[in-house]
């Protein structure tokens, strides 16, 4: 175990001691106040150098700052028990939490008065936790919200740097680098909710939304890989500023429906160079984040753009949001381009195997696109029509489903969820693709209901 996760676990380990002491002793008792006050001690040292550490469920596993400790169950099982029985997705810690708040925090998970009548939000407010905050357990309703809120905050920002770059301005990137915190947290908690949204394509606003997309699969995909931290949050910001080289070009180039001639192919292949030119003047953007933007056209067998150093490798999450940018861009509509299903996508992403793509890392995507990704309408054995909610990466074969139309293709007035892991022998299973277009099916619109 690294020192850093040491450390982080020992921060747990002095949580759960006081909340079973907490449960067992009276306010004040020594063999409460010895845990808080060790906890404070290394909540101090963690928390130098950090804005917050926070402490949160993802998928039942006990995550801090991103480290998960699979472990907990044993080892942490009353730091779980406790997020579990208040409903709460994290507590999050800020620099200068004092001793006395802890104290307050311990009585309140212990639920030494019962769970707060106006919720576990409020109850810090209340009782003066001005350095602790907390998340409460969002339902499917809540997710979804937070992902729609999400998207178009930063679909705003994308709009806004691009602006203020063709007007010659450097932009800041204190806006960018805030959605994407508020993309990941989405991304490490509701991962569905936010892939969603980029299904919402929109013809008039291809190229703001494209980059916002690109930055939704690619922070999927980092984490669906385990990547973490800083390394997950510099991923999202490439990938929303992957193309922000693309505003120093001519809109005829960029716009332009049919092939592009060598002398405009030659302009197009600059603008990974270009943009890592506007993102070394932002404040905010590290070496890191502009070497991977700049090398996300360059191909797996070595050819692409730019052309590398002799014996030079290109940043390895470059590659991923390649294919973030490759399976946004087949999936949309576009004024010289249909939109392909997502199942064709992924075909097409198969066959550049190898060639454009790593191939290991593209067997990663599809397994967490799925073989029926997010937004396909398929035709199930029922003779029912589904639109693919979620995937189940245990069963690639058997997603989860909103059912929208009988067996006579008759439309229902109100959809029905359905989990195909969950049928019972013989039940529904996925017997095709079907193009929405010829149902009149808008897909987007059912996943994100």
């Amino acid at each position: 175990m690294s020192d850093a996760k040491h450390a982080l676990g020992a921060i747990l380990q002095h949580l759960g001691g006081a909340l079973r002491a907490a449960g067992l002793y009276p306010e004040g008792h020594p063999a409460v106040h010895t845990p808080v006050r060790h906890l404070a001690s290394g909540l101090a040292h963690a928390l130098r150098g950090r804005e917050r550490l926070a402490i949160g469920l993802v998928d039942d596993v006990l995550v801090v700052e991103e480290v998960p400790f699979y472990e907990a169950e044993t080892r942490f099982k009353a730091v779980v028990s406790a997020l579990e029985e208040a409903g709460l997705e994290s507590v999050t810690f800020l620099p200068g939490v004092t001793l006395s708040e802890l104290e307050i925090l311990v009585g309140l998970l212990a639920g030494r008065a019962g769970a707060p009548e106006k919720g576990f939000a409020e109850a810090f407010k209340e009782r003066g936790l001005l350095h602790v905050t907390c998340c409460e357990t969002p339902d499917d309703t809540d997710a979804r919200a937070r992902a729609r809120e999400a998207y178009q905050r930063s679909l705003g920002i994308v709009v806004e740097l691009m602006s203020e770059t063709r007007m010659g301005r450097i932009p800041s990137a204190r806006g960018a680098v805030r959605v994407v915190d508020s993309m990941r947290d989405i991304v490490l908690t509701a991962p569905d909710a936010l892939l969603a949204q980029a299904l919402l394509k929109s013809y008039d606003e291809y190229t703001y939304a494209h980059s916002v997309n690109v930055a939704i699969f690619a922070l999927a995909f980092a984490r669906h890989l385990g990547v973490e931290g800083g390394a997950l949050h510099r991923v999202g910001i490439a990938g929303l500023l992957h193309d922000l080289g693309k505003v120093r070009m001519a809109e005829s180039i960029i716009k332009k429906p049919g092939a592009l001639s060598e002398e405009e192919m030659a302009i197009m292949r600059r603008h990974p160079e270009l943009g890592v030119e506007i993102l070394q003047e932002m404040q905010g953007i590290d070496d890191e984040t502009s070497e991977i933007v700049l090398h996300h056209h360059v191909r797996y067998d070595g050819s692409g753009y730019p052309e590398l150093p002799a014996g030079a490798e290109p940043h390895p999450h470059g590659m991923l949001i390649a294919i973030a940018d490759c399976y946004d861009a087949l999936t949309t509509t576009r004024p010289y381009q249909k939109s392909r299903h997502p199942s064709e996508a992924v075909r097409i992403l198969r066959r550049l195997a190898g060639k454009a793509y790593d191939p290991q890392v593209v067997a990663r995507f599809v397994d967490m696109v799925g073989i029926y990704p997010v937004g396909e309408l398929v035709r199930l054995s029922s003779g029912e029509l589904g639109v693919v909610t979620a995937v189940n990466h245990l069963d690639a074969t058997s997603p989860k489903v909103r059912i929208v139309s009988d067996a006579a293709s008759r439309l229902l007035e109100t959809a029905v969820d359905c989990d195909l892991a969950h049928e019972p022998a013989g039940g529904r299973v996925v017997v095709a693709s079907v193009d929405p277009l010829t149902k009149g099916i808008d897909v987007a619109a059912i996943v994100t209901a």
